[in-house]
């Protein structure tokens, strides 16, 4: 036993204790007492500091720091390296504990990020007790293999993480290289191999189409028994759907010979928490599982509140009125034949069915028959006003019980027009219309925008027809539901209604959260209004549930969040997986953040694909997947980039073509088979009939252009093949009949139909693409998205069409060999006219119309954006604008061939697109009107097509036959 000993000094002015000190530790006396410090405790050897009456010892514990002054001057002398190497044996085996620790987490498990974070702590701790004291003590030469550890650990980098997990990495894969290749069917890849065994906090599997991803889950759950990381009872396995988690648990139980792994639905395992929490199950709606069920209730419940409730009737008569649509005027477009594209796309139309041209129009016309004005909408002028360049007068409303016309102006209050609108034009048909009903003793009301823009319109419109001495009151509430009910209002919006309570319920939203919802809406009025609707049957269906003591998907969802993150439920899962990640909601995920943090040590394995993301509309949440560690924390990302399903021309058509949206994640994806030609064929069909016969009314059908698909892979296959017919909508698709009759006419193709969406994780030999044309109904669907829903839906993308990208990524990756595409080029879809501008695709595998290849040629000259397209009249074959009725322009055909003709090649010419024909005649440079050749007395001359003699709008503009400047046809 040892003595630290006071200084004469301190004897002499201070009663400083004698500090008694052995191998096991220091003796500090306390008053009438002493305590017993350990070596073991202390945070660093004792130090040592000279002072002028004694020295200075100073050492301190977790607990408390301690200093004794004017000590003996030779304590330093004669006990520090005692105390020193007292205190190394005492700490010693603290040490080699923290390294063997170490060195058995690095080697036998996957070192976790979280596991990294807490043994740096500890290295840093445990360093800062060794160093740099120990490096200049005579005890350094017997612990210098600890030493230098300790420093390496105490520079820990990511380069010293990463060659760990590189080193359990190969080690696993060698030590279960029988395993991995026995697994499945085929022996897993490299890269399959590796996202098995790697085993971070979080971990992120990027899978391709086709790559395999199944493969992974069941080796990785395979992997972590056979590691002996785990029990099977410690893996969850979540599915997006019922049918995919049935899939998944067969598979696990065919490969891996066992049942103990919980396969479940998000639903289902919301199922399970609540039913533990709640120590009875909980009795499902049968709403949950019937969703025709659901809607009737909440239209029966809706048209209640209607006939029930005379404010919430109020509500929805205004809303039908002014709120239905979301409100886009002409100036807000570049171009006409956008503007009329949106109102054709989002159907807009009157109650009465009417397809107008401006809101304007809507507004007026639904205040008319609101009450009990009869009007007709564009009918003809009473008077036989047209001539030869302009067409019958039509005036935007007629109301024949009052013989009063309603015209309706696009100009604002400087008189301005839409920008693609020539506004001295505009203003000259408006004073030609003023005249013609002066001239005529007609009389007329005249709106304008300016007038709506400012809120005033329909109080214009009660005025002037007070100042005609009209009267009129609302219709009766009857009359007016009937027609709403008629022409199916109702029924679409509590459609509407329908899905929103489920978005709502699930968004679990606060009162500031639906504010939020409003603000950010494109039309916060609509989307206030909507709600203003919605809540009360919201009410009313939760009270349903209350009453009858049932709950919904929704319910599950939320209350088993609840349950978790209050820890009223702790997971008992290790492992959880979750497949198809990238198509989950954000509660969804929220419930798989809050089981992980529920159990220390809990990891997350997610599988997904964001190139396949495309269930927004339901409320996946694309950011989840492409910002991944941001919602989970540090995470360790992998990716399968082998696709065993197509082929390379595909993959490099359907990779560029989805990697143009910056915002998802840059992959590489290649393919087990090369090909050197094209692999996606486009075949160019416009709705001419070839006398096919089938049930549909598919364009495709009706073309002949399916049967000359079939007939060309009929052609290529010695053996049975199966072939999907893809399109974006079901009705778009043959009926069983039709396929049954392709069946029978093409004996090795085995054929089957799907949506984009339901084709997702399936595979044929070959697919056939239709529908691919623009509009509501087309693809990508131009149809807007209500504002509330948009509003409550995650984040809208700023890229243009990106979901809609994606899914048509999903169709193009099903084919393993080939992918046709059938498109009508007069209406196609802007994604087809991409991949022929951007991509390497076969265009001329089959024979097309000149008016398919041409179509670049064949714009509208009036709207600029429709395409003109040949119909048949009683008067022969003649060109009109896609967009007819609301574009009314039209064109002759070629007089030789009856083909489309084209001013866009040559200035001042109308040229036949037909190359076999190239029929070309000059056009007038007065009235734009063809130009015919003529004998006059001088001979042959080229006169306006108008020329009508002495008529008063006659054309008499003529040109020499020889003074025609004809340009030099390309060949």
């Amino acid at each position: 036993m040892s003595f630290l000993a006071p200084s004469i000094f301190g004897r002499i002015f201070t009663s400083q204790p004698q500090i008694v000190f052995d191998d096991i530790g220091l003796v500090i006396p306390e008053g009438d007492s002493s305590q017993l410090i350990k070596w073991s405790e202390l945070n660093a050897p004792i130090v040592f500091e000279f002072g002028l009456f004694g020295q200075r010892i100073i050492f301190s514990t977790s607990n408390k720091s301690y200093e004794f002054s004017m000590m003996a001057y030779s304590s330093e002398k004669f006990l520090n390296s005692r105390c020193q190497n007292y205190w190394v044996r005492g700490n010693l085996p603290q040490l080699d504990s923290l390294l063997g620790k170490i060195e058995k987490v690095v080697n036998t498990r996957f070192l976790r990020q979280s596991t990294v974070e807490t043994l740096k702590k500890l290295v840093l701790q445990e360093h800062g007790r060794w160093l740099p004291w120990v490096r200049s003590s005579i005890l350094f030469s017997t612990i210098e293999r600890q030493i230098q550890l300790l420093e390496k650990y105490a520079g820990w980098d990511n380069e010293l993480t990463s060659h760990y997990q590189e080193q359990y990495v190969q080690i696993q894969l060698q030590q279960h290289q029988l395993f991995f290749d026995n697994v499945e069917a085929n022996p897993l890849t490299e890269r399959q191999r590796r996202a098995c065994v790697i085993d971070d906090d979080n971990n992120l599997l990027l899978a391709g189409a086709g790559t395999g991803k199944t493969s992974v889950m069941v080796g990785r759950a395979g992997f972590l028994v056979e590691s002996n990381q785990s029990e099977y009872k410690d893996i969850l396995l979540l599915a997006y759907g019922r049918k995919a988690a049935d899939e998944m648990d067969k598979r696990i139980r065919d490969k891996l010979a066992t049942d103990k792994i919980n396969t479940a639905t998000f639903h289902s395992l919301g199922l399970q928490i609540i039913s533990q929490v709640e120590r009875a199950k909980p009795c499902l709606s049968n709403f949950a599982e019937d969703g025709k069920a659901k809607s009737k209730w909440v239209q029966d419940c809706f048209e209640s509140l209607i006939d029930n409730h005379a404010e919430y009737r109020s509500l929805v008569f205004t809303y039908f009125s002014k709120y239905y649509y979301v409100e886009k005027n002409d100036f807000d477009f570049d171009t006409l034949g956008n503007y009329y594209q949106y109102l054709e796309d989002n159907d807009i139309r009157t109650l009465k069915g009417d397809k107008v041209k401006s809101f304007g129009e809507l507004y007026i016309a639904n205040w008319l028959f609101y009450h009990g004005i009869d009007y007709e909408y564009e009918a003809a002028y009473q008077f036989d006003v047209k001539t030869i360049e302009r067409r019958q007068y039509q005036p935007d409303f007629y109301l024949p019980e009052y013989d009063l016309y309603i015209e309706y102006f696009g100009i604002d209050e400087r008189g301005n027009t839409a920008p693609y609108i020539d506004k001295d034009e505009y203003h000259n048909a408006m004073e030609w219309k003023a005249q013609t009903h002066n001239r005529f003793g007609t009389k007329c009301i005249q709106l304008t925008y300016a007038q709506h823009k400012r809120g005033h319109l329909l109080q214009c419109l009660q005025q002037a027809l007070s100042e005609h001495e009209i009267s009129y009151e609302l219709l009766p509430v009857a009359s007016i539901l009937a027609s709403l009910k008629e022409t199916g209002r109702i029924t679409v919006l509590a459609e509407l209604f329908g899905q929103l309570l489920g978005l709502y319920k699930g968004a679990n939203l606060t009162d500031s959260d639906e504010r939020g919802v409003i603000e950010r809406s494109a039309d916060a009025k609509q989307t206030e209004k909507a709600l203003e609707l919605l809540k009360p049957i919201l009410s009313q269906y939760n009270q349903y549930l209350l009453e009858r003591e049932e709950i919904d998907f929704e319910d599950m969802i939320v209350k088993a969040i609840d349950y978790v993150e209050s820890g009223r439920f702790i997971s008992p899962w290790k492992y959880i997986m979750v497949d198809e990640f990238q198509d989950i909601s954000e509660p969804r995920a929220r419930l798989v953040k809050a089981l992980r943090d529920s159990l220390q040590g809990c990891s997350v394995f997610a599988v997904g694909d964001d190139w396949q993301a495309i269930y927004r509309f339901s409320g996946a949440d694309i950011r989840l997947t492409t910002q991944f560690e941001q919602y989970f924390g540090f995470t360790t990302e992998t990716a399968l980039d082998l696709t065993f399903r197509f082929n390379n021309k595909i993959g490099q058509v359907a990779s560029e073509f989805i990697g143009k949206n910056p915002a998802q994640i840059n992959k590489e994806i290649s393919s087990l088979r090369e090909e050197s030609a094209p692999a996606i064929s486009l075949l160019r069909r416009g709705d001419a009939s070839t006398g096919y016969s089938y049930q549909s009314s598919l364009v495709e059908l009706s073309n002949g252009a399916i049967d000359d698909v079939l007939h060309s892979i009929s052609n290529k296959v010695t053996e049975s093949v199966t072939v999907y017919l893809l399109a974006r909508f079901w009705f778009q698709l043959p009926n069983k009949a039709d396929i049954e009759a392709l069946h029978a006419k093409y004996p090795l193709l085995n054929i089957d139909t799907q949506s984009f969406h339901a084709s997702k994780g399936k595979e044929a030999d070959y697919v056939i693409v239709l529908g691919l044309q623009k509009g509501k109904h087309g693809f990508p669907c131009e149809k807007a998205t209500p504002p509330i829903l948009d509003a409550i839906l995650p984040q809208k993308e700023a890229f243009a069409h990106a979901e809609e990208r994606r899914l048509f990524y999903v169709a193009l990756t099903r084919a393993k060999h080939r992918v046709y595409i059938i498109a009508d080029m007069t209406n196609s879809s802007c994604f087809v006219n991409e991949l022929i501008a951007d991509h390497e695709i076969e265009t001329n595998e089959f024979t097309s119309e000149c008016d398919q290849i041409f179509v670049q040629d064949m714009s509208c000259m009036r709207c600029d954006t429709g395409t003109l397209k040949k119909r048949a009249g009683r008067f022969g074959a003649f060109y009109s604008c896609s967009k007819f009725p609301r574009c009314r322009h039209i064109e002759k055909p070629c007089s030789q061939c009856e083909s489309s003709m084209t001013r866009t090649r040559y200035s001042g010419f109308k040229l036949c697109i037909n190359n076999r024909c190239n029929h070309i005649v000059p056009v007038c440079d007065k009235c734009s009107a063809e130009m015919i050749l003529r004998n006059g007395p001088r001979g042959e001359f080229w006169g306006c097509k108008n020329y009508k003699g002495n008529e008063e709008f006659s054309c008499r503009n003529g040109k020499d036959k020889s003074s025609i400047q004809w340009p030099a046809l390309a060949n």
